[in-house]
C-alpha cells in the first residue's frame, strides 16, 4: 500500500525511541549532560542552567552559566569536583553547537572520553537528564510560589531579588537537585538514594528548607553594633564540607557563604535548633 504523500507531508513521522537501556555498569562510566535557558538574570547573574547526571547512580549536580560559550568551563569544573571518581568514559548530549564545537570535542579526545550523541531532534534519547532539569524547575517553581505564601518574608524589601523573586529561580533550582539527590529513587536498586549510592551512607536525616529565615554572623565596625544580620538559605556549597550554606542577605541582597548562622523559627518565636545542611546539589 502506498503511502498518502499528503499526509507525510502534513503530519511528518517522528522516529520511535527504543526502550532498550543505555545505563551505565559503574559509576563515571556514562555522564548524560542538558542544559536550559536563557532565562532572566539570576542572583550571580547566570541565564542558563546546565546539569550533569551520573548514568548508573543518577547522583545529579548543576551550575550556573552566563552563557552557553561557558559549557566546556562549566564540564571542566565538575570534572575537578568530582575528581575522586576518575575520568568519565562517555559523555551523552544532545548536537546543540556548545557540544559540537571545536574546543569541546578536541578537549574529550585529549581527556580519552567519548562523546555520544543523540538523534537530531529527539531529546527523549537524553530523558535521563532532561528529566532531572524538569524536575528541578518545577522544584524551583514550587519553591518560589511557597515563598510568596509565606507571611513572615516581604520580597519587595530584598534588594536585588526582582519582582515575586524572580531572580531567585537558579537558587531554588539547585536546592531542588540537591533534594532529589536524598530521596530514594526506584531507579537504584533497593530504592537507595544517589546520596547514598555515591557517598556509601545515608543521607542527613535533617535539611534546611529553601528561603529559611536565619540570623548570619558578621563583624561589626564597633562593639555597640550588632554582630548578626537576617538572612535566607538558598542551597549548599558543591566545594564545601556539608556545614556551609550559601544564604542570602537580607539587607544587601547579596549572596554569602558561612556555617554561623542560626536559623530562626517564626512559628514558635525562637531560634530553631541548626539542622545538618546537606552540601552541595
Amino acid at each position: 500500500m502506498k503511502p498518502c504523500v499528503g499526509c507525510v507531508e502534513a503530519k511528518g513521522r517522528r522516529a520511535p525511541v527504543p526502550r532498550r537501556s543505555t545505563r551505565a555498569a559503574v559509576p563515571f562510566g556514562k555522564v548524560h549532560i542538558d542544559l536550559t535557558g536563557p532565562s532572566s538574570d539570576a542572583l550571580d547573574v547566570s541565564r542558563y542552567l546546565i546539569m550533569f547526571v551520573d548514568s548508573a547512580l543518577r547522583w545529579q549536580r548543576g551550575y550556573g552559566m552566563r552563557a552557553k560559550s561557558d559549557t566546556l568551563k562549566f564540564v571542566q569544573r565538575s570534572l575537578a569536583d568530582m575528581n575522586g571518581m576518575g575520568t568519565p568514559g562517555c559523555f551523552r548530549m544532545d548536537n546543540g553547537g556548545e557540544f559540537t564545537g571545536t574546543a569541546f570535542t578536541t578537549f574529550c579526545d585529549t581527556a580519552g572520553i567519548r562523546r555520544e550523541y543523540t538523534s537530531p531532534d529527539t531529546p527523549k534519547q537524553n530523558e535521563v537528564v532532561e528529566s532531572a532539569i524538569w524536575r528541578a524547575m518545577k522544584g524551583c517553581h514550587a519553591t518560589r510560589r511557597h515563598i510568596l505564601a509565606m507571611g513572615h518574608t516581604d520580597l519587595p524589601s530584598i534588594p536585588k531579588v526582582g519582582v515575586d523573586g524572580h531572580r531567585l529561580w537558579l537558587a531554588s533550582a539547585l536546592w531542588a537537585s540537591a533534594c532529589f539527590n536524598r530521596s530514594a529513587t526506584k531507579a537504584n536498586v533497593d530504592w537507595v538514594s544517589p546520596f547514598e549510592a555515591f557517598f556509601g551512607r545515608k543521607p542527613p536525616l535533617t535539611a534546611v528548607p529553601f528561603f529559611q529565615e536565619g540570623r548570619m554572623r558578621v563583624k561589626r565596625a564597633t562593639k555597640a553594633d550588632v554582630q548578626s544580620v537576617r538572612c535566607f538559605y538558598l542551597h549548599g556549597d558543591n566545594n564545601h564540607s556539608t556545614s556551609p550554606a550559601v544564604v542570602l542577605r537580607a539587607d544587601t541582597g547579596s549572596l554569602a557563604l558561612t556555617n554561623n548562622v542560626v536559623w530562626v523559627n517564626r512559628r514558635a518565636g525562637a531560634p530553631a535548633p541548626v539542622p545538618g545542611i546537606g552540601g552541595g546539589s
